[in-house]
């Protein structure tokens, strides 16, 4: 497997722009044109080629968040091939140890063990304060808690994936840890509150878990859609006061934001 980190230049932490830059730098070095004689192609014009081929194939997986977090477990699962024993064996036999039982689920998570991994987390949880940073590094942690939250929406768990994704975000506004992948991370949020959660919840409980969200720090249009969001469920059960006042914070965050005019007239609020 190569290591497009290595290919391109950068640490397998760099931000998108880093990746960027270092791709064109490195395609001014190795273009094929700069490596032609007399406009034929020797032996060196076709390892310009190789070369180039390499850096776009390095580039088109690290500047996208979705790839690139696959190709990061896949080097972290090469990585754990290469020990030379069976790990998974030797966690599994220790998962009365807390540390043993964190470094398991990531193990099954890199592995495709999806099913495993998520019993093994909710064992954890038996375990009463059970969190993965605790014995994981920290963005090794909350990468694996991103995957367990993916695994929890696509089961329908609602609650399950907002409440992590909720924490994650909240980890992300105390130290940033995702960088280039937080945009990902955002848009799963954003679509699971706005699309996906009323259906595990009544509506007063859905009212609050908007407001929850809300009150996250995401980008203005993102939390002005879930304002939005709430006054129309607001309105809907009569409560037109609650619905103003929501209505009024979804424009202090974005005033243009679509269809906020026609939920002012519905709350009565004169233009």
């Amino acid at each position: 497997m190569e290591n497009y980190y290595e290919v391109l230049g950068v640490p397998p932490e760099a931000a998108t722009r880093e990746v960027k830059s270092a791709f064109r730098r490195q395609a001014k070095k190795h273009h094929p044109d700069l490596h032609a004689v007399d406009g034929s192609k020797g032996a060196a014009s076709r390892a310009a080629d190789a070369a180039m081929r390499l850096l776009l194939e390095a580039y088109r997986v690290l500047s996208d968040p979705e790839r690139r977090r696959m190709y990061d477990r896949g080097l972290r699962r090469k990585a754990a091939e290469e020990g030379g024993f069976d790990y998974r064996t030797f966690l599994k036999a220790r998962i009365s140890d807390p540390e043993s039982l964190a470094k398991l689920i990531v193990y099954d998570l890199l592995h495709g063990l999806e099913d495993e991994a998520l019993e093994m987390y909710e064992r954890g949880k038996t375990m009463g304060e059970f969190r993965l940073e605790r014995f994981l590094e920290r963005g090794e942690a909350m990468d694996a808690e991103f995957c367990i939250a993916d695994e929890y929406e696509k089961r329908e768990r609602w609650l399950r994936a907002y409440s992590m994704y909720k924490r994650l975000i909240s980890m992300e506004m105390e130290k940033p840890t995702f960088r280039y992948f937080f945009d990902v991370v955002v848009l799963r949020f954003r679509s699971l509150v706005l699309l996906k959660l009323q259906r595990a919840l009544d509506d007063e409980d859905y009212v609050d878990r908007l407001e929850e969200a809300a009150c996250l720090d995401l980008p203005r249009r993102d939390s002005a859609q879930i304002m939005r969001k709430k006054a129309e469920l607001q309105l809907r059960l009569g409560d037109t006061e609650g619905a103003i006042d929501s209505l009024r914070r979804a424009g202090e965050f974005e005033p243009r934001l679509a269809g906020l005019s026609a939920l002012r007239r519905r709350a009565g609020i004169q233009a």
